[in-house]
């Protein structure tokens, strides 16, 4: 498949001319939504996987299932940033009648998928960047312990001389019940298919977001000088 891409030169005198504060916005929202692309693009790289091998398909489906975490940990920093430094700025005040149709769109869906209640807030903030309480644990373990179809290789550590190959699977097979319970969704399966469903727009979002706010007047900026 060929790719279209516009490359734009971003020179640094052309930088330099830019109010500090749009400046490092620019910034910081490109580099929030490069990091929010990559792991997205590598989250869809692995489940669209075909491992025959059960210990290897068992091991990176769980795999999958830590990146899936740490995109929607980034996802929520790439969230904050928005929040913090262009919603409740004057930057962001006066930016904000500026953006085009579809960035305005992408941030009100932001908006609604990061409020309150938000299942990726919930995995955020009890499983992605911070470790889940001991009576979550606990709770995850008891239910995952109660599961009637669960199997032996379920509770399994999986280990190698080459120490980076080492896997405790048993940890993220008690941490999965604990995400689906966090969701309020009893079927580990069914919420993980929930998340990816509710991910895959957030990538996109932040993206159009990040293109129709400071990158679109960087680039009208650029197209005058």
């Amino acid at each position: 498949m060929t790719l279209d891409i516009l490359r734009m030169d971003v020179a640094k005198d052309l930088l330099r001319k830019i109010a500090k504060e749009e400046r490092c916005l620019f910034l910081a929202l490109g580099h929030a939504s490069n990091q929010v692309n990559a792991l997205w693009k590598l989250v869809i790289v692995l489940t669209n996987g075909d491992e025959n091998d059960p210990v290897k398909q068992r091991l990176e489906g769980a795999q999958t299932q830590i990146f899936v975490r740490l995109t929607i940990g980034a996802m929520w920093e790439a969230w904050r940033l928005v929040d913090d430094r262009f919603l409740r700025r004057p930057l962001g005040r006066e930016f904000l009648p500026t953006l085009d149709r579809p960035a305005t769109d992408a941030l009100d869906r932001l908006k609604m998928r990061f409020g309150k209640g938000s299942g990726l807030s919930t995995i955020r903030n009890n499983y992605a960047f911070h470790h889940p309480a001991i009576d979550d644990i606990e709770a995850a373990f008891e239910k995952a312990a109660n599961e009637s179809d669960s199997e032996q290789a379920d509770w399994a550590a999986y280990f190698n001389k080459a120490l980076l190959n080492t896997f405790f699977f048993v940890s993220d097979y008690v941490f999965a019940h604990g995400m689906s319970d966090a969701l309020s969704e009893p079927d580990v399966n069914e919420a993980y298919r929930k998340l990816l469903g509710e991910m895959a727009p957030v990538a996109n979002d932040l993206s159009e977001f990040t293109f129709g706010s400071p990158s679109r007047i960087f680039g009208a900026m650029s197209a005058t000088n």
